[in-house]
């Protein structure tokens, strides 16, 4: 073939081992037809063109060699939301899920796109690039799907963990090493203890690593045994839930029974504190470093205690949220879904299963659907721990 452009010591960065296999070869020089195929398109770093060739070919030695990495990410991704992937409207399609799909594809464009290390506007998955991308790599992926041959490797891989050592080496490739998790944890992976791995979600549905192996192993008992793997849940002390349970009620007694309020002002913050929850007036417990903030939401649960939200207030269609404004909503809700730290994630999973995010859109564009339709995806996406934190 001509020049090659892309290295087999790249393609091994993708892999559970070191030592080329014997289908290895045939897959990077896939990777450098896709790569010599691809257009270059604006906006797009040529460190991540190289990359969407990788994660193409990878994308189908999965499909053909049974590790099962894709086939889990459908899977799980119907469950939660009733569909195979997000955006794309695959029943107006030939869509195989055993099989390679342009739409597959298409996601695949995007989420590496849209997860790149440097800044950029949040990526519309309908850009008419993303399809100009896909349309140039899949006739070659429709041919080499005829051709491809299985990586014995990866068959299987997860099905039994194997000794200590092995299991989490196998566990370490799959938090921020495939084609499939790599571009969401790229960005994170200088700073992951060992021990973090278990306890921050990775990949596009922001999974935990125990969650990833009970799909994609056929025996995840074998597992279990894994130190670490499903971290325990934190028990609070019984002083705590009797403290939490007292301040649930009072909350709830002084909003009718509502688990959440909305409150205009610090002034307003500070009666309900004082008033409704009976706490001390003091700078401990009425915190004063919140006076230069506009709103204020706070949500209680009666183990959990109470979390606080400022400055969203306007971006809610609560009908108990009297500050809900729909034009600073239009502009600015989409940002509860993409913005760490913007809005804790109990609250925004409720507002998002109550449908009180009706105005957020894409701003560059001001597209609604595909938003409206992918509301909880999107903020699992973006926001991973974020989102799915405690």
């Amino acid at each position: 073939m001509n020049k090659r452009h892309l290295y087999p010591k790249d393609w091994l960065l993708l892999h559970p081992y070191k030592s080329l296999q014997p289908t290895d070869l045939y897959f990077v020089e896939l990777a450098n037809r896709l790569y010599t195929a691809l257009p270059r398109v604006e906006g797009l770093p040529e460190h991540y063109r190289q990359r969407l060739c990788w994660y193409a070919a990878a994308y189908l030695e999965d499909t053909i060699s049974g590790l099962g990495l894709w086939q889990t990410f459908v899977r799980l991704h119907q469950q939660l939301y009733g569909k195979p992937l997000p955006f794309y409207h695959t029943e107006e399609t030939d869509y195989l899920l055993d099989e390679i799909n342009a739409d597959d594809l298409r996601f695949i464009v995007w989420n590496t796109w849209q997860k790149m290390e440097a800044a950029h506007p949040f990526l519309s998955p309908f850009d008419p690039r993303i399809n100009i991308l896909t349309d140039a790599l899949y006739p070659l992926l429709e041919v080499a799907y005829e051709e491809a041959p299985e990586n014995e490797r990866l068959k299987g891989f997860f099905e039994h963990p194997g000794s200590a050592t092995t299991a989490t080496e196998k566990l370490n490739w799959l938090f921020g090493s495939t084609y499939l998790t790599e571009p969401s944890m790229a960005p994170y992976l200088p700073n992951v203890k060992p021990s973090d791995r278990f306890i921050i979600p990775t990949g596009p549905l922001a999974l935990f690593l125990h969650e990833w192996i009970a799909a994609l192993s056929p025996c995840p008992d074998e597992w279990e045994s894994l130190k670490g793997l499903r971290p325990a849940t934190p028990e609070l002390s019984p002083q705590v839930l009797e403290r939490n349970q007292t301040t649930f009620r009072l909350f709830t007694a002084g909003t009718g029974g509502a688990p959440i309020v909305y409150l205009d002002g610090y002034d307003a913050l500070h009666r309900f504190l004082v008033e409704t929850l009976r706490w001390p007036d003091d700078d401990i417990h009425t915190l004063p470093h919140l006076r230069p903030y506009s709103d204020f939401i706070l949500m209680c649960h009666p183990q959990k205690g109470i979390l606080l939200a400022k400055d969203i207030c306007p971006y809610i269609a609560d009908p108990l949220n009297s500050l809900y404004n729909p034009q600073e909503a239009g502009q600015n809700a989409f940002r509860l879904l993409t913005e760490e730290t913007l809005c804790p994630p109990d609250l925004l999973t409720y507002t998002i299963r109550h449908g009180f995010l009706p105005d957020a859109c894409l701003p560059q564009t001001g597209e609604t659907a595909f938003v409206q339709e992918n509301l909880d995806f999107l903020a699992r996406h973006t926001l991973l721990y974020y989102y799915r934190g405690d």
